[in-house]
């Protein structure tokens, strides 16, 4: 497919995370120069095919002073189309390193940005991992001391205790008679 300048000016590239893929504009650069190289090798080759032409009319149209004439105009107009054609020649070459170089500058400040939002990112990540924790910590701590509580709510219960266990069994067996006594007085008065 031939490549024209306003080909260039439209050419885009596929994003990656960090900008554009370096080998796509590598790639886009080296068929650029080819097509250029190509259609320099044309424009030689047309110039050296007319010098040619001109050669052989020369040899002709020696005799001839109009023949001369005309045949150094065509020397003259061969070499400005060559100056031009050499012209032309920087001139792209320079446009395309140009616009290469814009290329990676700006793949490159894309890349810069893409790594400060990863760190500003980062950054919030491990502030709420930070707070987390720390609500974690916190909530482990309160437990333990409730825990702790209740540990010693139920440590100094008595029934834990053999000694109070019999000690209220006693006296609620003593309750117990005392109303199981009194219950049959009352039910006979």
């Amino acid at each position: 497919m031939p490549l024209f300048p306003l080909d260039i000016r439209h050419q885009e590239f596929s994003g990656q995370m960090f900008g554009y893929s370096k080998k796509e504009v590598r790639a886009f650069l080296e068929q650029m120069a080819d097509e250029l190289e190509d259609r320099l090798k044309f424009q030689e080759r047309d110039i050296a095919r007319r010098e040619q032409q001109q050669y052989e009319v020369k040899q002709e149209a020696v005799s001839a002073s109009s023949a001369v004439e005309d045949l150094k105009r065509r020397e003259e107009l061969i070499s400005r189309t060559l100056v031009f054609a050499e012209k032309t020649k920087a001139d792209i070459i320079a446009n395309a390193r140009k616009e290469a170089e814009n290329i990676i500058h700006e793949s490159e400040l894309k890349a810069k940005r893409a790594i400060n939002e990863a760190k500003h990112h980062l950054s919030m990540l491990e502030h709420q991992y930070l707070s987390i924790k720390e609500q974690k910590r916190q909530f482990l701590m309160q437990f333990r001391v409730e825990l702790q509580s209740f540990q010693d709510r139920i440590s100094k219960d008595p029934l834990l205790s053999k000694d109070s266990e019999q000690l209220m069994d006693g006296e609620f067996k003593q309750i117990k008679e005392e109303i199981v006594h009194k219950a049959p007085e009352t039910g006979n008065k």
